[in-house]
C-alpha cells in the first residue's frame, strides 16, 4: 500500500490574499466558512485526485490551520474516500501522535496552503508558528516554520511537493533541494489567480512530483538535536528556576537540546509557554 501524507494550512491556499486579512485569523466568520474553507478544500481535492490517479491507496490529511479548534477547515465530506484524517483532539499539534498513526515508511509528504516564514519578503500573512511573538525557530541550524515542523516530524519521508505562495518556496527548498514547488500566488508579481485557475496547476505539479518520487530527498538529521527560538521585539522569556530539559534562556532567546526531533518539537510548546511581554 502506498501512503501519502498531506499537511495543509490556509494562509498560502489559492484564492486567499491580503484582502482576507481582516477575517482569516478569527476562524468563526461567514467569510471563513464560505470562502476560506472552499479555497483550502479545492487545493486538497486537486492533490487527492492526482494521488489517486497515480495509484496512491491511502491519503492521511492533517489540517493544521487554527490548530486547537475542533472544526476542520477542509470540508471533509467533499474529499474522496481514500482521504483519512489523523485522530488527534481538536487538531492540536501532537506530532508524536500524528507520526505514530502513519506507516513507518510513507510514500511521501506534500505540504499545501503554505505561507512564508516571518519576515520573508512578499509573503502573504508571513509568520513562524505564531508571529508575533516568535521571530524565528531553528532546528540544527535549519530555519523553519509550520511547514518545516511537519516535514521534520516525518523525518526520513521523501518531501515531494510544496504548494503555497511563492515566498514559501524558500523554506521548502532549504528543507530539500529536490522538492517540487507549486506556487498558487506571487505577491512580487501581483499574480493572484482563483482556485479554479490553480486547480490544474496543482494537479499537474503533484502528478509530476509523484512520478519523480524516486528522486525526492527526505530530511534526515543526526543527533545531537539542537533547537533555538528568538522572539520579536517587545517579548522576552520568563523562565522558571528549573526546567526538566537541557536548555538555557537569555532575554528573548532560548536554546535546548533533545534526544529526538519529536521530543525537541514538543519542548518547543513548553518554551513558548514561558514568554512574556516586556514593559
Amino acid at each position: 500500500m502506498k501512503q501519502l501524507i498531506i499537511y495543509a494550512d490556509m494562509e498560502g491556499a489559492s484564492g486567499i490574499f491580503d484582502d482576507q486579512k481582516s477575517w482569516l485569523y478569527t476562524g468563526q466568520t461567514d467569510q471563513w466558512r464560505e470562502h476560506g474553507r472552499r479555497c483550502m478544500t479545492s487545493d486538497v481535492q486537486a492533490i487527492a485526485r492526482a494521488a489517486i490517479d497515480f495509484g496512491i491507496d491511502d491519503i492521511l490529511l492533517y489540517d493544521g490551520h487554527h490548530a486547537g479548534r475542533a472544526e476542520f477547515n477542509v470540508i471533509l465530506e467533499e474529499l474522496p474516500p481514500q482521504v483519512r484524517i489523523f485522530d488527534i483532539p481538536n487538531r492540536e499539534f501532537h506530532w508524536r501522535r500524528i507520526r505514530g498513526q502513519a506507516h513507518l515508511n510513507p510514500f511521501g509528504i506534500i505540504t499545501v496552503g503554505q505561507h512564508a516564514r516571518f519576515g520573508e519578503p512578499y509573503g502573504y500573512f508571513d509568520h513562524t508558528i505564531q508571529s508575533p511573538p516568535i521571530k524565528n525557530f531553528f532546528v540544527n541550524g535549519l530555519h523553519i516554520a509550520e511547514m518545516g515542523k511537519a516535514v521534520l516530524s516525518f523525518s526520513g519521508t521523501p518531501f515531494l511537493a510544496n504548494i503555497g505562495c511563492q515566498a514559501s518556496m524558500k523554506e521548502a527548498l532549504e528543507l530539500s533541494d529536490t522538492v517540487v514547488t507549486i506556487p498558487v500566488k506571487d505577491k512580487s508579481k501581483n499574480w493572484e489567480p482563483s482556485p479554479e485557475e490553480t486547480e490544474l496547476l496543482i494537479y499537474q505539479g503533484v502528478s509530476r512530483a509523484l512520478e519523480n518520487a524516486h528522486q525526492a530527498k527526505a530530511v534526515n538529521f543526526e543527533p545531537p538535536f539542537e533547537f533555538s527560538m528568538e522572539l520579536c521585539e517587545g517579548f522576552t522569556f520568563n523562565p522558571p528556576e528549573a526546567v526538566s530539559w537541557k536548555g538555557s534562556f537569555l532575554g528573548n532567546k532560548a536554546k535546548w537540546e533533545a534526544p529526538s526531533l519529536e521530543i525537541g518539537l514538543e519542548i518547543f510548546n513548553h518554551v513558548r509557554a514561558l514568554l512574556a511581554i516586556t514593559d
